[in-house]
């Protein structure tokens, strides 16, 4: 079956006239928003869900004949599902309400296919707390495996008017003799018709419990368990038998289980035990269930871990990864805790080996750049919301706060004074901006100040005291960051632009472009050339450094607020707190 604009891949065991159906579903915007796929045992749901979702994702599809995420409903958690459904929708949420606020917000429908949600964790409840919800919006519509009778169908209750349901067990679902020729082909009974679970005599085995898994993974000579040899299915398999057992809590003794077994397995198991470690892995939770490389897992949940169990987080750094965090303070850290960052800078002049960290009440605080250890707490003249800074190379730090009021921080004592020349550029920027300020920084060789607003537009100061302008985002700009050498601008409209000290106008095309709103962006001279950092809305951080193969990508499972980058190091804010990190 082709449409020209793919290649749909085969469907067995006669089931194409309900491949048909799924089709018609999906391409009649008139259709219910929830479809069930019933049936007995072994009829074939979750191969036709399964090849639903093959079919019909991807980007050169259009949107009509698109499936935006596929969920497998095996192990899924409420926590699970909404983290790995945000994910593949472009959306970091902690929440269902997050969740539909941000479609909401989007404005786009989106559609999602859940086969086997029978092996969900509790079926029910997935429903009750995600998909429920999801399919009461009327920019979502499902397509979910739930036989009649069943606690996932009923849980469903009036979310939509009328559900459309395809039952498997119905024989206009299923061409009799291609079923015939399948099941010969496969050995199987054609009597069985229209089951192909029961024409090839497919049945689960019993699981195993947790000591008989054990046994299985493999060891060392020393006889300690050999973690990097053993299969992450195996080890997912573990944590399950051991939630079910009761046992969860001794694997805590070992944080490496966590991160070498499938993420949706232990996020089912984490809610079986309490601590640190299951807090922790509950925040990174966002960043890890759609990660496929353990080792960058283990450095996702070190960071979250440095400050609250130092035991754990060596453990896990002892696995190479292509990251690693120096230090970290989040709330009930050890190494105290400075609240959500929403802005950062590298000091300079009377604040040099420092990070100067903003909080959104207007709280500025510094930190020892190489160990994160609190320093003091800067006083400022007055006390009001802030929403970034930034500093010049003579020590010279400006303030923006959440009005769009841009200020100039007195000097520590001491300090030759800076802040009058700052004052002044920041005057004459100010008078040639039309929209309201949504980001600052400092550029050039002097560190001369540097203003964005609401309507896309990035000013900056000549040496000469005139200033340039340049539309350079459709929508505002939501982030700015300078150096001696470059200006970096990021925007709502997910576009990363530089534009170079010594050139007239930008750079023509993107550093980069997403679909996610940038959230902060920051950058550093290096004698190899300038390396740029920026964030997205959706968790993603992307790195460039200049030699390197390509970029680096992060996620630490929050939101990141703002940025900042030396020669070592990338420090990034969250709302929680804040992560230095080397890559």
């Amino acid at each position: 079956m082709s449409d020209g604009a793919r290649r749909i891949p085969p469907l067995r065991a006669g089931r194409k006239p309900a491949g048909r159906a799924l089709l018609g579903w999906l391409a009649d915007p008139r259709a219910p928003r929830l479809c069930r796929v019933a049936g007995s045992p072994g009829a074939g749901k979750t191969h036709l869900l399964t090849w639903f979702g093959e079919a019909c994702t991807g980007e050169r599809l259009p949107e009509p004949q698109r499936v935006h995420a596929v969920l497998d409903g095996e192990r899924l958690t409420v926590d699970s599902a909404l983290w790995l459904l945000g994910r593949r929708l472009g959306h970091l949420v902690h929440s269902p309400g997050e969740l539909i606020t941000a479609l909401a917000d989007e404005g786009r429908p989106v559609v999602v296919c859940v086969p086997d949600l029978g092996r969900a964790v509790h079926p029910s409840h997935l429903v009750a707390g995600l998909l429920r919800p999801l399919a009461e919006s009327e920019l979502v519509r499902l397509v979910v495996e739930a036989p009649d009778g069943g606690a996932a169908a009923a849980a469903f209750g009036t979310a939509v008017a009328e559900a459309a349901v395809l039952d498997l067990d119905r024989p206009e679902w299923t061409d009799p003799a291609r079923f015939a020729a399948w099941a010969a082909s496969v050995g199987g009974d054609p009597a069985a018709y229209p089951s192909p679970g029961a024409a090839d005599g497919s049945a689960g085995r019993p699981a195993e419990t947790a000591a008989e898994l054990i046994a299985r993974v493999p060891r060392h000579p020393d006889g300690r368990p050999d973690l990097g040899a053993a299969d992450e299915a195996l080890l997912g398999d573990l944590w399950t038998a051991a939630a079910k057992d009761g046992s969860a809590s001794g694997l805590l003794a070992d944080a490496q289980l966590l991160t070498r077994a499938r993420p949706v397995a232990v996020t089912a198991a984490m809610d079986f035990v309490n601590g640190p470690v299951p807090d922790a892995w509950t925040a990174a939770g966002p960043a890890l269930v759609g990660e496929d490389d353990p080792a960058v897992r283990a450095a996702v949940l070190r960071t979250r871990l440095i400050g609250m169990d130092d035991t754990a987080a060596d453990r896990l750094g002892e696995v190479p990864a292509p990251w690693r965090a120096e230090w970290a303070m989040w709330p009930g850290s050890s190494k105290g805790w400075p609240g959500p960052v929403a802005g950062l800078a590298v000091g300079t002049g009377g604040y040099a080996g420092q990070l100067l960290l903003a909080d959104p009440g207007g709280v500025v605080r510094t930190v020892d750049t190489p160990s994160g250890r609190p320093l003091a707490r800067v006083a400022l003249p007055d006390a009001r919301p802030l929403r970034g800074l930034a500093t010049a190379p003579d020590g010279t730090v400006l303030l923006l706060d959440a009005e769009g009021t841009a200020a100039v921080l007195p000097e520590p004592a001491g300090q030759p004074a800076g802040g009058a020349a700052a004052e002044q550029a920041l005057h004459a920027l100010q008078a040639s901006v039309r929209g309201e300020l949504s980001a600052l920084a400092t550029t050039g060789p002097q560190g001369l100040p540097a203003v964005a607003d609401d309507t896309g537009s990035v000013h900056r100061c000549r040496p000469d005291g005139g200033t340039d302008a340049e539309k350079l985002h459709e929508g505002p700009v939501t982030a700015l960051a300078g150096t001696a050498g470059l200006l970096l601008s990021g925007g709502f409209d997910g576009a990363v632009r530089r534009w170079d000290a010594a050139a007239d106008g930008p750079e023509a095309e993107p550093v980069d472009r997403r679909g996610s709103q940038v959230t902060a962006v920051a950058a550093v001279d290096t004698p190899a050339g300038p390396a740029t950092a920026a964030a997205w809305a959706d968790g993603l951080v992307r790195l460039r450094r200049p030699g390197a193969d390509g970029p680096v990508d992060l996620r630490l499972g929050s939101q990141v607020w703002a940025l900042a980058l030396t020669a070592e190091l990338l420090v990034a804010g969250t709302g929680e707190g804040v992560a230095a990190i080397r890559c």
